[in-house]
């Protein structure tokens, strides 16, 4: 089977698994943090002392690592730009979106008159090219769905912070997270649409840089939204957020393990944000759906297992994106198929709604759950 990340020997898989160590606490000892922000450093300091730490698999810690090395070298202007725009951005050139395109040139006009060729900051020209191309691609796929009459709201958000990759088609100013995210929408929008909630609620882990949680709360604008990450993930879309929604009551609940005294902070805000234990302490279905893109395949098995468990406590209803089939690096043999059901402790007893391979990266699979 084709692997997210690349079969190794039996030598190597054991040599990463068990050999190779990946202490995160340590190496936060000897950082130089000159360079991090205060509220970075604070929060940090709370995600290692937190039930959360032991949630994140040895792969997220080598990753995390990384990133914090990045940081703090202070070659950057801001972290959130280089955290997104080098692990939130695609680049890679996929088949099937490309013959989705041709398909449909056949019957539609295709806008040409745009800057394939534009220079994107930190990629070279080849992977701007590609970068442009698959924008160009993406619009063409998704100006024909009901959810592209949101996009001119998602292109008007204010965002001092994040700088995207950008491309203009037809006035309006394109990105690969709106277009991605949008995408995602038009089956969260169905999934929810069964429930005739007036005022939603969604609770999603591993937010990215938040690019979901931002077409939700420009869509739904009385929605109440809950982000459970780790940093220095969770600091990118919480400055994000801020950015974008100035005028919505945005906290950090880090901190509040008490299950009454969280419920009542979420009350009384529009966005919370939280780390992936805390999700145990909110009421019984109290969100109408979770949300988990592109992170489940990136956990331990066991803590696949956790969430899971979760979600159907505090939930009514679940989409998630996976690779179709996803080797978990630095494990010792933890492969995972979204044609297992077992892979991902999904019960029979759940209805599937959907469950379908996405548009970009074709890799990938949606699935929508009732519990």
């Amino acid at each position: 089977m084709e692997l997210q990340a690349k079969k190794k020997s039996f030598w190597g898989t054991f040599k990463n698994a068990y050999l190779r160590q990946k202490n995160l606490k340590k190496f936060w000892i000897k950082l130089d943090k000159t360079n991090l922000p205060k509220e970075l450093i604070e929060t940090f300091n709370l995600y290692l002392k937190s039930e959360s730490y032991n949630w994140s698999s040895k792969f997220w810690r080598h990753l995390i690592m990384l990133h914090m090395d990045l940081i703090a070298s202070g070659k950057y202007k801001n972290y959130e730009n280089i955290m997104a725009l080098s692990y939130f951005t695609w680049t890679e050139i996929d088949e099937k979106l490309i013959r989705d395109f041709c398909k449909n040139a056949q019957y539609n006009k295709i806008n040409l008159n745009i800057n394939l060729f534009k220079k994107q900051s930190n990629l070279n020209y080849s992977a701007s090219i590609n970068h442009n191309l698959i924008l160009l691609l993406l619009y063409e796929n998704i100006k024909g769905k009901q959810v592209f009459k949101y996009l001119n709201q998602l292109s008007k958000l204010k965002n001092n912070n994040l700088i995207e990759h950008s491309l203009s088609i037809n006035i309006l100013e394109i990105s690969q997270d709106n277009l991605n995210s949008l995408m995602e929408y038009e089956k969260i929008e169905k999934l929810i649409g069964k429930l005739n909630a007036k005022k939603n609620r969604f609770l999603e882990v591993g937010a990215g840089s938040g690019r979901t949680a931002k077409v939700v709360l420009s869509v739904n604008d009385d929605a109440k939204y809950v982000i459970a990450d780790i940093p220095p993930a969770v600091n990118v879309s919480l400055n994000n957020l801020r950015a974008s929604f100035p005028n919505k009551k945005i906290t950090k609940a880090f901190e509040i393990n008490d299950p009454k005294h969280l419920n009542d902070t979420l009350e009384k805000n529009d966005v919370l944000f939280v780390f992936p234990h805390q999700i145990k302490f909110f009421s019984k279905k109290t969100f109408d759906l979770s949300i988990a893109i592109d992170c489940l395949h990136e956990m331990d098995r066991m803590t696949i297992k956790k969430y899971m468990i979760n979600f159907e406590n505090v939930s009514k209803l679940i989409y998630f994106k996976v690779w179709e089939t996803a080797g978990l690096p630095y494990a010792f043999f933890q492969y995972y198929s979204v044609h297992r059901k077992e892979d991902y402790f999904i019960k029979d007893s759940w209805k599937e709604h959907f469950k379908e391979r996405c548009i970009y990266p074709s890799k990938l699979f949606e699935l929508g759950y009732e519990f």
